[in-house]
């Protein structure tokens, strides 16, 4: 079998997506995956750092990330809770490992998404911060006053 792009060429390998015949020259790497120019662009490389610095900015942005859409959310609702941020932490740098590594599937997600998750992660989080800080205030001020 020869490549689709260069018919004297013997191919190599086969794109995942649109399985066409792919030589050496014509073979892009995602994830440990054979892909061809056109298709290689709707896919990209995880990376486990990535994942934990979208955890680590909002709870369940990693598992956005990684496209585990209802573990994403449970961890963003229960997010303000300790454990399960640091839960989605590890959960989302095993998971990126693991699609990098090609045990898993990836699963795509467009960027857009991400963005969006950040976005509402802050104004959730930015509230909830504001919130206890008055409280706190508002705490000491009637201590302060009942003396």
């Amino acid at each position: 079998m020869n490549c689709f792009w260069h018919p004297h060429t013997p191919a190599i390998a086969q794109c995942t997506d649109c399985q066409q015949p792919l030589c050496e020259v014509c073979t892009v790497r995602v994830n440990t995956r054979s892909y061809c120019e056109a298709c290689a662009a709707h896919h990209h490389q995880h990376s486990p750092l990535t994942a934990l610095l979208f955890g680590l900015l909002v709870p369940g942005l990693g598992q956005l990330y990684n496209g585990d859409y209802l573990k994403a959310v449970i961890i963003f609702l229960t997010g303000w809770l300790l454990l399960p941020w640091v839960y989605g932490l590890f959960d989302a740098v095993l998971v990126a490992q693991e699609i990098a590594e090609g045990k898993r599937l990836e699963q795509g997600i467009p960027p857009g998404y991400i963005i969006l998750g950040l976005k509402v992660g802050a104004l959730f989080f930015s509230c909830l911060y504001i919130s206890l800080v008055w409280m706190l205030i508002s705490g000491v001020i009637a201590l302060a006053t009942q003396r």
